[in-house]
């Protein structure tokens, strides 16, 4: 039986097409298996960060005088004068104690000056006689300098107890503990007819009228901090949300801290007039005072490695072709606990992988993790930004 030539080339054309599409469609299927099999690693693009961007510091509020007191002398306790939460004024009487054994020293010395001072009256009129006998050679020197002699121990004596008698009125004054300044008292550790030792704290209080602030600092931030006595700062308290407070550098370590390297650094502020900040609040410092910088590139810490010679490496995908490489950069100090100042090496056009670094090999074809975030980081989207700098 003879076939239609037509009807052959037409089924000819036919297989040849189905077989042209099924291939197409098996390559597809293999270049989307190959693409799972890539590593996701995430990435984005250097960040120009603008150097004078504000510090924010943890702190602790306290009174600028803070003193525990205690008494020079022993003694019963008699008087409790000022209880805690009062407010006192300087040298007004705080706690007594019993001056009775004082005021009796005090008149047993009294006594003792009285018959010292007379026999040293007694010893200078000798020693005057002796003296005018002596120059009419009347009397041996062996007399005279007796009479000197005797005249010069009872002046000490004299003198001597004149001391002890300032001593003992000193003592009698110390018997009564008063304020040292305008305050508050904050605490009262002993109870009354107790008998109190020399030293022993019996009373804290402190002046709130100042207010500090006690921060610390980390190394990596301190010597990008302009520190000059006065500076300002905005002072924000967790408790009073919505109220900022102005406060002055008042004084800071130039050492560091042995165990945290941090520098400890000292802000004042007056009180305000509603006592609404108290010691003890924790508080936030914020510095602006900074040393005139030009904005820093920076990488994340995550992102830079070391070659076999120690340099420090980032590695670069190419989207293009799908690979990455390695590519030496110069570091600088860290700008913040994630994120490292770069040098040099980096132009801020490359789009650098930030994890797994350690798992990478030239030529390695990788797949960047959501690549919708990668976009919004392009350097186009980020030209506003940086013309902000």
């Amino acid at each position: 039986m003879r076939r239609n030539p037509c009807k052959v080339l037409a089924w000819c054309l036919g297989t040849f097409i189905t077989m042209a599409l099924l291939s197409c469609g098996g390559g597809e299927n293999t270049s989307d298996s190959d693409v799972e099999k890539r590593r996701k690693v995430p990435v984005e693009y250097p960040q120009v960060i603008d150097a004078q961007t504000a510090y924010n510091y943890p702190g602790e509020i306290k009174a600028w005088k803070e003193t525990s007191l205690s008494f020079r002398v022993d003694g019963p306790l008699v008087d409790i004068a000022k209880k805690p939460g009062e407010r006192v004024f300087q040298e007004e009487l705080l706690m007594q104690l019993d001056p009775r054994d004082y005021r009796d020293r005090i008149r047993i010395l009294e006594a003792e000056l009285d018959g010292a001072l007379a026999r040293a009256n007694k010893a200078s009129q000798d020693f005057a006689r002796a003296k005018q006998l002596f120059a009419k050679n009347v009397i041996a020197k062996a007399d005279y300098d007796l009479a000197r002699s005797n005249a010069a121990s009872q002046n000490a004596s004299v003198k001597n107890i004149q001391a002890q008698l300032s001593v003992a009125q000193h003592q009698l004054k110390d018997t009564s503990l008063r304020a040292p300044y305008d305050g508050i008292v904050t605490a009262q550790l002993v109870e009354n007819h107790e008998m109190i030792r020399a030293g022993q704290i019996v009373m804290r209080m402190h002046d709130i009228s100042t207010l500090e602030i006690n921060t610390n600092i980390p190394e990596n931030d301190i010597g990008h901090l302009l520190l000059q006595k006065g500076s300002k700062a905005v002072l924000t308290v967790p408790s009073l949300s919505g109220r900022l407070f102005t406060a002055a550098l008042k004084e800071w370590s130039t050492e560091a801290d042995k165990t945290t390297r941090t520098y400890k650094v000292t802000f004042s502020l007056p009180a305000p007039q509603d006592r609404s900040l108290l010691p003890g609040m924790t508080a936030e410092i914020t510095l602006r005072n900074l040393k005139a910088r030009k904005p820093v590139m920076t990488v994340p810490l995550d992102a830079v490695t070391a070659d076999s010679e120690g340099n420090s490496i980032i590695w670069i995908y190419d989207e293009k072709s799908g690979m990455v490489g390695s590519k030496t950069i110069a570091t600088a100090e860290m700008h913040d606990d994630s994120r490292i100042i770069v040098n040099g090496g980096l132009d801020g056009n490359e789009l650098i992988i930030t994890g797994g670094v350690h798992f990478l090999v030239e030529g390695m074809q990788v797949e960047p993790l959501k690549p919708s975030t990668v976009d919004t980081l392009n350097p186009e989207h980020r030209k506003g930004q940086e013309s902000t700098l």
